[in-house]
Order: C-alpha cells, then structure tokens, then sequence
C-alpha cells in the first residue's frame, strides 16, 4: 500500500523527470513549451546505429539516475513497428530507449535530452536540426512516481487535479483549461487525452494516456502509469504529427494495461 507521505518525497525528488503543472492562474494548467534542458552527449547518453528490420535505427543508451547505463542490445531488439511506413519511403527515423521503445521523429532530427530516474520516469526530447523554436517532440513515461503522474495528467485527465491537490495542497487545474488554450481537444475514454494548442508559432500535437483510469488509485484495481507525446511540428507536417500519436497509443494502450507500463 502507498504511503502519502512517500509521495510528497517522491515529487520533489523526481520533479525534474516531470515537467510541472504550472498554474499562471488558479485552476489553469500551462501547456508544454520550447522544451530548453539538455543531456550531454556520452556523459548522459550514446548513440548507436544499427539496421534493423531492413532499415536504419539509431539506440539510445543512457546513464540512468541510479548511476547504471541502460544499454540497448540489437539482438534483442523487440519487432519493428508493425505500422511502420516502408524502409526508405518515409521521411521519419526510428530511435529505440528503454522504457519508452520505438520512437518514432522527422528525418535529421536530432535528441537533446534523455533522461531516466531511479524510479523509471523516463523523458526523451527530440529537436529540428535548426533547433528546438522550429520543431520539438517529448516523449514521457512515468511507470511508479504517484506524485508525477498526478502531475504530469493535472488539468488533463479526470480526477488527477483533485488527488494531486490532496497529495501536495497545490491548488487543482479545472478540466480542460488550459494556458495556451487548446484549439481541439478530446477524452475518446478516462484514460485517454488528445489535443492540440499553438505554441511558440508551431501546433503541437498531444496524446496523454494512462494503463488504467485515476480512479483506480482509489480501489486499488490495477497499477497506475502515464504515458504522453508532445509533437511540435513544422506547417505541412501534420500528417507527420498524427503518425506519431497513432503508434505511441498503439505502444501504450490506454484503459487497457491492468499491470502498468514497466519502466
């Protein structure tokens, strides 16, 4: 059984892996911008090129929080996406990371940060090759912090403002309203958060998914854990950015992963 108290300690100590629920203004919940923190390349994380179901993909290792580098090994690899576009006539490549697998970015995109707690909590971020203001994706998985993924689904998901609020005392971000206004949104089940919003004069496309609904940190049926993409994309690429969400709801099923994602 989890500990309250625990939880307070485990927000702020892993508050780094989860970007804050901002409140500009009481019950408002700001939005992802420019995303600005960096990794070091081989002091935080390495890269290596493999071919893999006929095509390039790059592995991300990374030096993980509890001082261990989680390294990739090609040849256990899991099967390349099945919705995957055909080797060679697609204009994304694939990164591979612990804990949140295939990821899927525009061609010549490059990682800016990697990042991986104790705890799991895992958060990649990806830039344009003229940096972050002209394209940017983040990839977050929290599979254990409470505190985090009541964090990271305050204002988005129903229920999380309320337990956050008990959790922490922080004030609770009203349902959808959101800074910047969201110009669509949609919640197809309690588990499942798609929207889109401008920022920084580019649309960022978002998917925010839990293994099973908040309410279950009531009843204790099933383990809680969160999942999001936020895609910021260049006009023109929306068909891009719609991919994207596609594959990562397919790798993170909402509603339905009683067990929890593993981080």
């Amino acid at each position: 059984m989890r500990c309250p108290g625990i939880f307070k300690l485990i927000v702020v100590v892993f508050w780094s892996l989860c970007l804050p629920a901002l409140h500009a203004t009481s019950g408002v919940r700001e939005l992802r911008s420019t995303p600005e923190m960096r990794s070091a390349p081989d002091a935080d994380y390495a890269l290596h090129t493999v071919t893999h179901g006929g095509a390039s993909v790059t592995l991300i290792d990374v030096h993980a929080g509890g001082g261990d580098w989680l390294r990739t090994d090609p040849a256990k690899l899991p099967p390349f996406p099945s919705d995957a576009p055909i080797a060679g006539k697609s204009p994304l490549q694939w990164f591979y990371g612990a804990v949140a697998g295939w990821m899927p970015v525009p061609a010549g995109w490059r990682l800016q940060r990697a990042e991986i707690g104790m705890d799991g909590g895992t958060v990649y971020t990806y830039t344009s090759p003229d940096g972050a203001s002209t394209g940017w994706i983040t990839y977050t998985v929290i599979p254990a912090c409470v505190g985090c993924m009541l964090d990271e689904t305050n204002g988005l998901l129903p229920g999380a403002g309320e337990r956050l609020a008990t959790l922490t005392g922080s004030p609770p971000s009203n349902l959808g309203q959101t800074n910047p206004v969201m110009s669509w949104q949609s919640r197809p089940d309690e588990c499942t958060a798609l929207f889109r919003y401008r920022s920084g004069g580019l649309t960022v496309h978002a998917a925010v998914l839990t293994s099973v609904p908040i309410s279950a940190l009531d009843s204790q049926k099933g383990d809680l854990a969160v999942a999001d993409v936020y895609a910021a994309l260049p006009g023109g690429k929306s068909a891009a950015a719609e991919y994207l969400l596609a594959h990562f709801r397919q790798a993170f099923p909402a509603c339905r992963s009683p067990n929890g994602w593993p981080g």
